[in-house]
């Protein structure tokens, strides 16, 4: 038999005679792992591609092999945070399968390989999703490369993200955040204020400079962000789509902290000389560098921590800043563009349940139309 089992329902031998090279006979030997049906659907498949010389011999040929070229191959189409996440995925990923040939894979092993992401790790759905991409986008590449005929991920269903309820702070509760601001620098007032009145993105508050700010029309300009990686340090990049680009009109409280901390800094810049670094950000070191990106994070959690405020996320704040819109009966698409959305579709899936007391108004509006006036 070319299909022989090595141990049950576990682990099948293919073995098929391809021609001769020479007085060498040439096979096609490779280990199947998953149940016996597969694998003999695995042999058929094998011996059409021999008959009809579509066979590619590219058996030797690992995953680990195939993920650090796809890597190499990927490294200049992503930006280096990406780049720098997808490596660390793909290490994950080596760790369990790297060892199999990519001829080998197949459904069962794949499953395997997930449900072990699930029951032996504190991996989040979007985490387990990631991987499931990642093997996916890169079989595709091997398929069209010509290593494998077909991507065995492709059966299996994307990992679903259970939605998560989105943290934000009520009304009363951005009251309570406000006042505890008002024992607190004035660096750490003018970022949190600013995440609170625009919306914006952590790495885009970090990524902005004072030219971004135009106090006599209020508005600030977003046409950047900063990140950070380990091997480039903090460096900048654009926005995360095109829609984000925008210019978001500030209120006059956010635009009034902004000049007393832009005073501030002034002051301090003189004081220090030749030791301020000079950085072009609005909000920078005690001596004058680029902020880290995730130093925001940190100034949050420092003033949840002493005031015993509710605990919140940075991203928390952006969250509570649109839900705070919804309330107020703004329009969606002015929302949408605002926060830089792709599009109010996304605005609309995110937020859906704050947008519950809207349709309920709506119906409100309706029965005073289609009411039967008593005469």
């Amino acid at each position: 038999m070319a299909v022989q089992e090595i141990i049950k329902n576990k682990k099948y031998k293919i073995d098929i005679p391809i021609g001769y090279n020479g007085n060498k006979r040439i096979r096609h030997i490779e280990t199947f792992y998953g149940g016996k049906k597969e694998a003999v659907l695995r042999e058929s498949e094998l011996k059409l591609s021999i008959k009809t010389n579509t066979y590619i011999n590219k058996s030797k040929i690992t995953m680990k092999e195939l993920l650090e070229e796809w890597l190499e191959y990927s490294k200049n189409v992503w930006s280096p945070k990406t780049y720098t996440a997808n490596k660390h995925w793909c290490d994950n990923i080596i760790k369990s399968i790297g060892h199999i040939h990519i001829q080998d894979l197949n459904v069962k092993l794949l499953e395997d390989f997930y449900n072990e992401l699930r029951n032996n790790t504190n991996y989040s759905d979007k985490t387990i999703q990631h991987h499931y991409t990642i093997i996916s986008t890169a079989l595709n590449k091997a398929v069209i490369w010509g290593y494998i005929l077909n991507n065995p991920n492709v059966r299996i269903e994307k990992p679903k993200v259970r939605k998560k309820e989105i943290e934000c702070y009520s009304p009363e509760e951005v009251n309570q955040l406000i006042k505890a601001l008002q024992d607190e620098p004035l660096k750490y007032q003018a970022i949190i204020m600013l995440a609170l009145d625009s919306g914006a993105r952590r790495g885009e508050i970090t990524g902005l400079t004072w030219q971004d700010i135009d106090t006599k029309k209020s508005t600030m300009l977003i046409n950047k962000s900063t990140q950070y990686t380990k091997e480039l340090g903090i460096f900048e990049k654009d926005t995360k789509t095109p829609t984000s680009n925008r210019t978001i009109y500030l209120s006059k409280t956010t635009i009034n902290i902004l000049k007393k901390y832009q005073k501030e800094q002034l002051e301090k810049k003189m004081k220090l000389g030749n030791k301020w670094k000079n950085s072009k950000r609005i909000f920078t070191t005690e001596y004058g560098a680029d902020m880290h990106p995730d130093t925001p994070s940190q100034i949050l959690d420092k003033i949840i921590k002493r005031h015993q405020l509710k605990r919140i996320r940075f991203h928390g704040l952006r969250h509570t800043c649109v839900s705070l819109q919804i309330s107020s009966g703004i329009q969606a698409q002015i929302i949408s563009k605002r926060a830089g959305h792709s599009n109010v579709t996304v605005t609309h899936n995110t937020y859906s349940h704050f947008f519950d007391n809207e349709f309920k108004e709506v119906a409100n509006t309706m029965d005073n139309f289609l009411q039967i006036q008593s005469i």
